[in-house]
């Protein structure tokens, strides 16, 4: 947020609700009042965060891959295009790697604050995830993020600073994730998707 944003905002809730005291009295003023307040209130939620994700790698910086993807690496033909995209140019022992799966949940579970359900169910893939490809000869870390890629992917990076992000997914090649990611990534961005 500028720093001229908040007293337009303030500007915008308390001159109609002033009129309106001014003009008809305190019925009038308070409905205004309420109404800006509201109509503040959804312009808030419909914003979009627009801001960078993550840091500029230093081009002197080890090798670090943040792997997202939404389902577990099991099958034989993903797990090599997976340890393909990694050795690409390097080698594996150069580079530290993190799987990063979102805890996607259902929407009654999400409005009663039950993440344990989905949390485990990432966990699992994970596992999975980490176990094929370990026997591929890559080793990796995991983490599970928040239910909202782009977020569980803002959030990692705070703490895992990554020189490449690579989003997989399956039989979506225009991902809304991806494209997000695609704008908003600082670190070098690739979508790959594994049909």
């Amino acid at each position: 947020m500028k720093s001229w944003q908040p007293p337009l905002l303030l500007i915008a809730l308390i001159v109609p609700a002033a009129l309106g005291f001014a003009l008809a009295g305190p019925g009038l003023g308070l409905t205004i009042a309420g109404l800006s307040l509201v109509g503040l209130v959804i312009v808030a939620m419909l914003v979009i965060p627009r801001d960078p994700i993550g840091r500029t790698p230093h081009p002197e910086l080890a090798r670090r891959l943040l792997v997202v993807t939404t389902f577990p690496i099991e099958d034989a033909a993903s797990i090599q295009r997976v340890a393909d995209e990694v050795r690409i140019g390097f080698d594996e022992n150069e580079a530290e790697i993190r799987l990063l799966t979102p805890a996607a949940n259902t929407f009654l579970r999400r409005w009663a604050t039950d993440l344990e359900r989905a949390r485990d169910s990432a966990q699992r893939d994970l596992v999975v995830s980490v176990a094929s490809l370990t026997l591929a000869g890559v080793d990796a870390s995991a983490s599970v993020g928040d239910e909202n890629l782009v977020q569980a992917v803002e959030d990692e990076l705070v703490t895992f600073d990554a020189t490449e992000v690579f989003l997989l997914t399956r039989g979506d090649p225009e991902s809304a994730a991806a494209g997000q990611l695609r704008e908003r990534l600082r670190p070098r961005f690739r979508h790959v998707d594994l049909r």
